[in-house]
Order: C-alpha cells, then structure tokens, then sequence
C-alpha cells in the first residue's frame, strides 16, 4: 500500500498554535511600530513601565513572574530604563537578597503617553468586534490559557504519540 504525499501534510490552518503564535508576532511588530512613534519606547520598555506604574514599588521577581518571561529579558529592559532615567531599583528593605523596582516621574509621563498608543490601538481593535463577541473572545482566550496550563509534555512522548502522529485523520 503506497502513501500519497497528502498523508503526510500538517494542516496549518486547524493548529491553534501556530495561529496564536503567529498572532502574537503580528500584534508584537505592530505594537513595537505604534509605541515606538508614539511614546518612544519599545514594547518591552511599554510593557514594564505600564506594570510599573499600577504600583508603589515591586519586587524584581513579582515583575518578572507578571510578565512571564525570562528574567534576563527583564534584566535588559531595566537596565535600559534605568539607564533613560524612566525606572529605578533599590533594596528591598524585607530581604537584602531582592531589589524594588518603581517608575520615575519621567517614567511615569513617557507611561502617559504609551497608555494613549494602548488605548488607540485597543479601540481600533475592538471596534471589529461587537460587544457579544468581544466577551466572547476573551472567555475563549482564558479558556485557551487555561488549557495551555493543563499541557503535559510527557504524553505528547508517550509511545502512542508516534502512532497517533503518522494518522493523518488526528491532525487536520
């Protein structure tokens, strides 16, 4: 029994992740545009200074685990802000060990004005939706973060997993 060259295509356009990721690129070099222009800070700069700015002060690691990326990428970030006089660090009086992190009154009005590229960019995006639908978007999202929680990477290496992979049928 031969195989047809279909039997072994990946259907791109029923694979949650490689939307979503694609997704998120889009979104990331848009944003990167907009804040650029129109607050002077990259997205990672925005997306530190808009936390920043919710708070009196905060832990390096609560930053980090806020974020949910990697603690260099927010290392590098801060330095820059730092360094721009936007943010600044500082003992934590609690534990020697940790440093505080807060907005400056400058950080707080280049914030400002990244705040109004957010809010332009969240109306033009929301304005493609109706309100029924955008509840229902983010419903759906939280239900999707939720089960991306859930993945376990020890049963995707299961034995089976090879099997299942080579049945077309499982992955259109």
């Amino acid at each position: 029994m031969s195989r047809s060259v279909d039997d072994d295509r990946f259907d791109m356009d029923r694979n949650l992740t490689y939307h979503v990721v694609g997704l998120a690129g889009s979104l990331n070099r848009s944003a990167g545009r907009a804040f650029q222009r129109g607050a002077g800070l990259t997205t990672p700069e925005w997306r530190i200074l808009a936390i920043l700015g919710n708070h009196d002060d905060l832990r390096f690691n609560h930053l980090v685990e806020v974020l949910d990326v990697d603690k260099g990428w927010v290392s590098r970030t801060l330095v820059k802000l730092e360094r721009d006089g936007l943010a600044q660090r500082f003992p934590d009086p609690d534990d020697g060990r940790q440093f505080r992190l807060r907005i400056t009154r400058k950080g707080q009005e280049v914030r400002r004005r990244g705040a109004v590229v957010s809010q332009q960019r969240q109306r033009q995006l929301e304005s493609h939706f109706s309100a029924e639908e955008l509840d229902q978007l983010y419903h759906l999202l939280q239900r999707l973060r939720l089960a991306v929680n859930d993945l376990e990477p020890e049963k995707a290496l299961s034995p089976d997993a090879d099997r299942l992979a080579r049945h077309s049928s499982l992955i259109r």
